[in-house]
């Protein structure tokens, strides 16, 4: 028994220092933060912090705030107010600490937009967990880049009464005709294009020669910036998030 107690004592006294180093590193870190706080605002310690505190959760409550708005405004306007079904915590909680923080309305937007696609009974099925991270990795010029193509996605289906739901694959999108609507420089332009590929929103388009043959495959050409197509993920997120004309 003696043994024992002997080492439960030391295998305690362990963890008692482990619990006082891993609290005085933090009371070190409040220190070092507060002491930069004080320093940059010219206050105590003490205000200095309290003040930045203050600031940051009224600037948490008031992006939830116009979250909620939006998401508000969505749901009317898609007509299923008083029919929404719940969301998983999975989804929603990521979604919420997100939005929450985002600075930016384009981006807020398609947090918004996420929330009520994930809502919709009609859309849900289509929300994928994916489209958190994602998000998280648009500027609101990507949106506004994913926003034209779609857009001229649209228009072309419909004047030329094309009812097929995979045309995107076949539909392409030229550099110049983007950096022209856009107003974009070729720097511009490529980083974009680099960021949504990375993230499967578009893609280059595949050129296939059928009269020059590579054994049993016809040689491809890959077009580069210069030819775009969107991807079926890319569609979907857009339809989720981006756009308010499904």
């Amino acid at each position: 028994n003696y043994k024992f107690m002997n080492e439960e004592i030391i295998e305690t006294a362990k963890a008692t220092q482990e619990v006082a180093k891993t609290t005085t590193k933090a009371i070190e870190a409040v220190n070092k933060v507060g002491s930069f706080l004080s320093k940059a605002l010219g206050e105590p310690i003490e205000e200095a912090i309290g003040m930045i505190g203050d600031k940051l959760k009224f600037m948490r409550w008031e992006r939830q705030i116009r979250l909620i708005d939006k998401v508000e405004e969505i749901s009317q306007n898609r007509k299923i107010i008083g029919k929404e079904i719940p969301i998983p915590p999975k989804l929603f909680i990521p979604i919420m600490e997100n939005a929450s923080l985002e600075d930016n309305n384009t981006l807020q937007d398609i947090w918004a937009r996420l929330i009520v696609s994930s809502q919709d009974e009609k859309t849900s099925k289509n929300v994928r967990v994916a489209y958190i991270d994602i998000i998280k990795q648009l500027e609101d010029v990507d949106v506004m880049f994913l926003d034209k193509l779609y857009n001229w996605y649209q228009d072309y289906t419909k004047q030329n009464n094309i009812l097929d739901e995979n045309f995107y694959t076949k539909l392409t999108f030229s550099k110049d005709n983007i950096i022209k609507s856009l107003d974009l420089s070729e720097f511009e332009y490529q980083s974009i294009v680099d960021n949504l590929m990375r993230v499967r929103c578009i893609r280059s388009e595949i050129k296939i020669i059928t009269s020059i043959m590579a054994g049993n495959e016809a040689m491809t050409i890959d077009k580069g910036y210069n030819s775009l197509q969107l991807t079926a993920l890319g569609v979907n997120f857009i339809q989720i998030c981006v756009t308010d004309n499904i």
